[in-house]
């Protein structure tokens, strides 16, 4: 039965404080082993606890005190928040704790909660929801819709996706049955993807008072929820409500008994760049509906939840690609970190240590006192602090938390390490990867794909079930022996590359068969199924298996041709030339139906046909591409390689030098975004070359011309340095002397005056710095023989 509406919250004061609640449990075990020493609203997203940025959140949408409802690790979140900004007298938000030991469940713990100062709308969210958004106006079109539906209790927030969405649950799919007249909701159901169902049943009571429902499917649950007080008693007068979604939402909506109401404000943007705005200036928007006249306001922000580690990837990579600005790694949200941004969103803190010949590629953030050493390869990668990255070694795709090491030759991909890890030598630890706390793996050992290691053994089967965060299952060992492991750890010994080498207790026996003979650990589940059967997605794999094998085949060149840098250039140089040979057959017109590896590149042509026609401003276009970029798991390489080629287009050959000037000079900038090596400004030569040497548009007596023409404003615009082009030009040439496969004699020889022309200004700049540094030497001599003239007089 309803509750009675006496006393609703929909006739609130307008000077009554605004309230959330914040669950900071997870009741589940998706991020275990790491979360076994700490909540996960405490692990951190970009060296950042997540429960930071939730509440940040609220505090921006005018949140005036927040109640954070925990269970496991309760001391060490009240800890944090009673140490935190949120705990001084100046701080615009009160925090307060609310500990629920004896919940298993979002909705027991609910029901333990006090309704006494709830008695207007609240915000009711998780502890790892990341957004830039403003709520205030939100909370008003919850409130004016609340006072024509008398019955409404909940405005869920949701976000529109693609199926390709990585933020999308690929384990539960929803479906959302909304009246479009008003954006009541009718229905929700979950539908499970194993087994997969083809089939949805439609309560006939949910649709036959309405004249039309969409039935959609592109939405994604952000977590966060504007409730009416009447939450809290609807979930205390039903113990069979467990679940938010599936449950409390799921079984009312449909519910013949009661008449409580449930609406979607629908996020229709992913920008973080606009911010929220008002229709027409008042946040209103009239319609004729069903149910009369109701409010909505239309934005553009970001919102999104830390469900699983799919999505803590997802949200990460969009923070450092700075989709939630204003939540960004340099705002610097707590007190102790400060970071610079730097080119190819490169965020470092101090101090950092990096070797000479260290390679720090692009969407990296750097912790203080992190150590690359030289020959190593960092990319798509988050490390905490006091990280270190041994020679020789790669990781890619990957986040390391404070501490951890990764000791030469070894290979991270696509992984997760919690604390105090210790990669030893030679170790390859595959994509999917959870490493928890105080683990050492090696030497000379791989981990396949998905395998979760922890420092203690794996929970019994019969005992499953128990929360993310619980700290008191039935584990092998208790506590004491985990902080004995970690004061090892912080105790052990350093190796030539500055690795920290963890030590083992007496007696206790690990899995060294899998970790290696100096191993500390336990497997927690192994194989590409992973450890739940339910974790294939833990990331996605944004990188297709030609990256992959380009990847190991550049480790394994390294290895082979030594440790001089101008090494290292060969091996690139060869990786270089694969990916060369094949942009021959990607310039071919392709068939009007693309593949799902293909929709990428379509998509992404015709996002840069339309920055064109629309003339967007550089900074918008280059958002937009990134951000399809990110969407469909796109390929950087790809998408520099056909940028250039959508501007090479454009330019009208008929038209030259005028039009080549043009089109480089106003869309060359899109190209310079996407650059962050050397060797990348050599692909973008390798890739104008290709073009003007097959594609069939362009007529082969202006394909000589238009390709010097290119390169010529391409340097002069400072989008690649003349070094760049020399160098593929000497490459260019040993080719055509060897026979020029995979590379065009003519376009070589039409370039050579070009370079000639670069090489000369070149040696003239290094003339011209040896002859000033020769005068600083002469006049310093002068000075030196008239102070020796000076004391021989004396």
């Amino acid at each position: 039965m309803a509750p009675s509406k006496a006393g609703s919250g929909h006739d609130k004061n307008d000077h009554e404080q605004l309230m959330a609640i914040v669950m900071a449990d997870s009741f589940d075990d998706l991020f275990q082993p790491l979360s076994l020493n700490k909540p996960r609203c405490l692990l951190p997203l970009c060296n950042v606890p997540m429960i930071e940025y939730t509440l940040e959140f609220l505090a921006s949408s005018g949140v005036n005190e927040t109640l954070v409802v925990c269970k496991s690790h309760a001391e060490a979140i009240k800890s944090y928040i009673k140490q935190s900004k949120w705990a001084r007298t100046h701080s615009p938000m009160k925090v307060k704790t609310k500990v629920v030991q004896q919940s298993r469940t979002v909705g027991e713990a609910l029901r333990e909660i006090d309704d006494a100062p709830f008695r207007s709308d609240f915000i009711l969210c998780t502890g790892v929801v990341v957004s830039n958004m403003n709520l205030a106006p939100i909370m008003e079109m919850h409130s004016a819709n609340g006072k024509r539906d008398k019955d409404q209790v909940m405005t869920m927030i949701l976000q529109e996706a693609t199926p390709q969405h990585r933020l999308r649950d690929k384990s539960d799919e929803s479906v959302y049955i909304i009246d479009p007249s008003n954006n009541r909701l009718l229905s929700v159901d979950s539908l499970p993807s194993v087994p997969k169902a083809n089939h949805l049943d439609i309560p006939l009571n949910t649709i036959v008072e309405v004249a039309e429902v969409e039935v959609r499917a592109d939405l994604i649950d952000t977590n966060v929820y504007i409730c009416s007080p009447e939450v809290l008693e609807l979930f205390r007068d039903n113990f069979d409500y467990q679940t938010m979604r599936s449950d409390f939402i799921h079984f009312i909506s449909i519910s013949t008994l009661d008449s409580s109401t449930f609406y979607a404000h629908i996020l229709t943007g992913t920008s973080g760049l606009d911010g929220l705005r008002l229709d027409d200036g008042q946040g209103v928007d009239t319609r004729d509906g069903s149910s009369g006249d109701f409010t909505a306001v239309s934005h553009s922000g970001y919102v999104a939840g830390v469900i699983d580690t799919s999505s803590y990837d997802a949200i990460s990579r969009d923070m450092i690609s700075r989709w939630t600005y204003p939540l960004c790694p340099d705002s610097n949200p707590v007190d102790e970190t400060a970071y610079s941004y730097n080119r190819g969103a490169v965020y470092k803190a101090e101090p950092v240590f990096l070797g000479r010949e260290s390679r720090v590629e692009h969407h990296v953030i750097l912790g203080s006192n992190s150590h690359v050493a030289d020959f190593a390869r960092v990319a798509d990668t988050v490390l905490g602090k006091n990280c270190g990255i041994g020679e020789r070694s790669l990781v890619r795709g990957s986040y390391l938390f404070d501490n951890a090491k990764v000791s030469r030759g070894s290979v991270v991909e696509g992984s997760i390490l919690g604390e105090r890890v210790t990669i030893l030598d030679n170790v390859v630890i595959e994509r999917g990867c959870l490493i928890g706390d105080d683990v050492v793996i090696g030497p000379n050992v791989r981990i396949p794909e998905f395998t979760r290691v922890g420092r203690r053994q794996p929970q019994r089967e019969e005992d499953s079930g128990f929360s993310d965060d619980d700290e008191d299952g039935d584990l092998s060992e208790d506590s004491e022996d985990v902080s004995g492991a970690a004061a090892v750890g912080r105790s052990g010994n350093a190796n030539s590359d500055g690795v920290v080498s963890l030590g083992r207790a007496e007696n206790e026996t690990f899995d060294i068969q899998a970790l290696g003979t100096s191993g500390v650990g336990y497997v927690w589940s192994s194989g590409s199924t992973g450890g739940d059967g339910d974790d294939d997605d833990d990331f996605d794999d944004s990188n297709d298996d030609k990256e992959h094998v380009i990847t190991r085949d550049w480790l394994r060149k390294l290895h082979r041709i030594g440790t001089e840098s101008s090494d290292i250039a060969v091996a690139d140089e060869e990786i270089g030339r694969e990916r060369a040979q094949s942009q021959a057959a990607e310039l071919t017109p392709r068939a009007a139906e693309h593949a799902p590896e293909e929709s990428f590149e379509h998509e992404l042509r015709l996002t840069i046909k339309r920055s064109f026609e629309d003339n967007l401003d550089i900074e918008i276009a280059s958002f937009e591409i990134n951000n399809l970029r990110f969407t469909l798991n796109g390929n950087q390489d790809d998408m520099r390689r056909v940028i250039m080629q959508e501007i090479l287009k454009f330019i009208d050959v008929s038209d030259l030098p005028g039009s080549a000037k043009a089109a480089i000079s106003r869309w060359g900038g899109l190209v310079k975004k996407t650059l962050s090596s050397n060797l990348e400004q050599v692909m973008v030569v390798e890739s104008v070359e290709r073009f003007c040497a097959l594609y069939d548009a362009v007529d082969a007596g202006a394909r000589g011309r238009l390709f010097v023409l290119t390169l010529r404003f391409l340097y002069e615009f400072d989008i690649i340095e003349d070094l760049a082009i020399i160098y593929w030009h000497n490459k260019a040439s040993e080719k055509v002397a060897n026979g020029g496969e995979g590379v065009s004699a003519h376009l070589v020889q039409k370039a050579a005056a070009f370079v000639e022309l670069l090489e000369e200004e070149s040696e003239e700049e290094d003339d011209s710095e040896e002859d000033e540094s020769e005068d600083e030497s002469e006049s310093e001599d002068e000075d030196e023989s008239e102070s020796e003239d000076e004391d021989e007089s004396d």
